[in-house]
């Protein structure tokens, strides 16, 4: 009997520097994902819940994720980032998608354990346009943890951009949704550099909603699902906190146009069910794009267990007992990210 046919997944030897692959399974988007992802995230972005048949770019990211899994993560005890990413193409529904990737990095850990795999990873529609770009980092098992790598002492780490340029966000075409559709008052020009915006609404994470929701995008990293391997508690995948804390942030940004380039996301801390998920937005940066929207450079925050509203000394970053600072503990989710905004 062969193990191998039952699909064990890569682990960090098997990866080629420079490799290009192709990523089961090709994924028609309908108006059923679109319904699926606003009754676990309670997302009210009027954008894409029209007639238009607009797919939010959340839902791109979860199914170009989804067609990676097989391929990179599944022997994966960690996603640690990403890097350059750009939604380029929107999506409608009845698009079909599809996912190639390169390897373009490998470094193997001192532990001997894993290594870390850097992924260019290219979503395509069914016309070959490209709708959504980025280069992430994951870590990945070693099958053989006796016997090192040439990655060990010889490691290749591909130069990665800190943040996307103004210059290179796309410019979406199509109707912008009205005040009416949104609830919102807000436009671009209301908005400051430094201030920060607290959304309000808690929602608190159950097995069902989140093994549901990852299931959804065909992603089948163990850790999500696996009670035996977890030790009784499967991680929640990183892709539902980023989800949900988009979602609220509605509250606040409720004329958006949508998600167009990811500059850094950081899931700062595990996140398990029995976890209650707040959110907050900082606007780092404002720049005028043309004479329909501006672009809104925003810090996402994801706290649990406690809403930072009613904190207003809550500290997203502290120091430990050595004196180094991290992440505050209940920080779950860090995503620095552009969005459109119309102007008034």
């Amino acid at each position: 009997m062969s193990q191998e046919k039952g699909g064990l997944g890569n682990f960090f030897e098997d990866f080629e520097l420079g490799k290009e692959l192709v990523c089961a399974t090709p994924r028609v988007i309908t108006s059923a994902e679109t319904a699926m992802h606003i009754a676990t995230t309670n997302d009210r972005s009027a954008r894409f819940c029209n007639a238009e048949g607009r797919v939010n770019p959340v839902i791109v990211f979860h199914v170009v994720i989804g067609q990676t899994v097989r391929l990179v993560s599944l022997n994966s005890p960690a996603n640690l980032g990403y890097a350059g990413m750009i939604w380029k193409t929107p999506v409608f529904h009845g698009d079909e998608i599809s996912t190639r990737i390169r390897i373009v990095g490998l470094k193997e850990n001192s532990n001997g354990k894993t290594g870390i795999a850097y992924v260019e990873t290219t979503g395509r529609n069914q016309r070959g346009e490209v709708v959504l770009r980025y280069t992430r980092w994951v870590m990945v098992r070693k099958r053989d943890v006796d016997t090192p790598t040439a990655y060990l002492d010889a490691p290749v780490v591909p130069e990665l951009p800190s943040q996307v340029e103004v210059s290179e966000l796309p410019q979406w075409n199509g109707a912008l949704t009205t005040t009416e559709q949104t609830g919102g008052r807000f436009f671009f020009g209301d908005y400051a550099e430094g201030e920060r915006i607290y959304h309000f609404d808690g929602m608190t994470v159950n097995n069902a909603d989140h093994m549901t929701y990852t299931r959804l995008w065909q992603n089948t990293a163990k850790v999500h699902f696996d009670h035996l391997l977890t030790d009784g508690k499967p991680l929640v995948y990183g892709g539902f906190p980023l989800a949900t804390c988009y979602a609220m942030a509605y509250n606040g940004l409720e004329n958006r146009s949508g998600i167009v380039a990811m500059n850094s996301v950081a899931h700062a801390n595990p996140t398990y069910a029995g976890t209650t998920l707040y959110a907050d937005s900082a606007v780092l940066e404002t720049h005028d794009v043309n004479d329909r929207v501006g672009a809104l450079r925003l810090r996402l925050v994801g706290v649990k267990d406690g809403n930072p509203a009613d904190e207003p000394d809550f500290e997203r970053r502290v120091k430990d007992d050595k004196g180094k600072e991290r992440y505050n503990p209940r920080v779950v989710l860090d995503l620095d990210y552009w969005e459109l905004m119309p102007k008034r």
